[in-house]
């Protein structure tokens, strides 16, 4: 049985200010994959995906915010699991508030705003977001707000 070495030299990147990816060494080449984990505020560790073979990058898009959020990963065959490699660790925050918020009142009780982040481009395209809101009454008089 041939040893299974740990990866090494995670590292994480934040992709479009949602996602985090991390990135690792493979060091081994008879893993079957590799299992991520992670811990949110010094809690407990949680496995929170497995790869595959030879995969030497993950993309976490389910990153709470206001939070301190440590990764660390290890390989894993049939035989068992590789050491750890080094631990990153992440603060996340809350979006910046948009400075360029519009809003138009359509006549049918419908209002769109657009706002676009502050310096946040992709190739030069600005990346914006964009929430509708309808107003009326239901057959009770209630006031009904939906959100799109």
């Amino acid at each position: 049985m041939k040893t299974l070495l740990a990866a090494i030299m995670l590292t994480t990147t934040t992709l479009f200010g949602a996602d985090l990816v991390l990135t690792w060494q493979d060091n081994s080449d008879n893993e079957d994959g590799f299992e991520i984990w992670r811990q949110q505020n010094g809690g407990e560790w949680l496995l929170i995906a497995a790869t595959n073979s030879d995969d030497d990058t993950f993309t976490d898009g389910v990153i709470p915010i206001g939070t301190t959020l440590v990764y660390r990963v290890r390989a894993w065959n049939q035989f068992g699991e590789s050491g750890w490699t080094n631990i990153v660790s992440i603060r996340t925050y809350p979006p910046a508030a948009p400075t360029s918020l519009k809003g138009a009142a359509i006549k049918s009780k419908e209002v769109s705003f657009r706002s676009s982040p502050n310096g946040d481009s992709l190739n030069g395209d600005l990346l914006t977001r964009e929430v509708r809101i309808r107003t009326y009454r239901d057959k009770h008089g209630r006031l009904v707000i939906e959100r799109s």
